[in-house]
């Protein structure tokens, strides 16, 4: 009594040659915590952008905390360094370390390095030269 089903169509979907091995991402706003509309459509990213957002979005989620990430290594853990009183050379070196074996578990990542560190009261920002098999960039994440 179960139907027939003859035939099942699929669309086929075709790759650009020009577009990027590291497909695409659409740009999130973490002030806000929402993707970015324009024209009521969210808007892609491509290349770069791509890797950029998914580095801040790696060093913006601590590890441990979300059951999604459970079995994963997914994220840092960063939190208890920034803020905290230890002396300021242990903190850059934990966080070269931490944000270095993160970033290495993304297949397109080859290095980090060329470090910069800028603090507040309440936040660091962090600059690094990223390294990859596309070519290399600069990126900067305030935590």
């Amino acid at each position: 009594m179960l139907p027939q089903i003859t035939e099942l169509e699929f669309d086929t979907v075709t790759i650009p040659e020009d577009s990027s091995p590291l497909g695409k991402s659409f740009l999130f706003d973490f002030d806000k915590c929402d993707f970015v509309l324009k024209d009521g459509k969210m808007i892609e990213l491509h290349g770069f952008d791509v890797l950029k957002q998914w580095i801040t979005k790696v060093l913006k989620t601590e590890r441990f905390r979300f059951q999604i990430y459970d079995g994963v290594e997914y994220g840092v853990t960063l939190e208890d360094l920034i803020g905290s009183n230890f002396p300021r050379s242990f903190i850059e070196a934990e966080i070269k370390r931490e944000v270095t074996t993160s970033l290495l578990r993304h297949t397109h990542i080859r290095s980090v390095g060329n470090w910069g560190f800028e603090r507040d009261d309440t936040f660091m920002r962090i600059k690094f030269k990223v390294n990859t098999v596309e070519g290399t960039f600069e990126q900067e994440v305030t935590l």
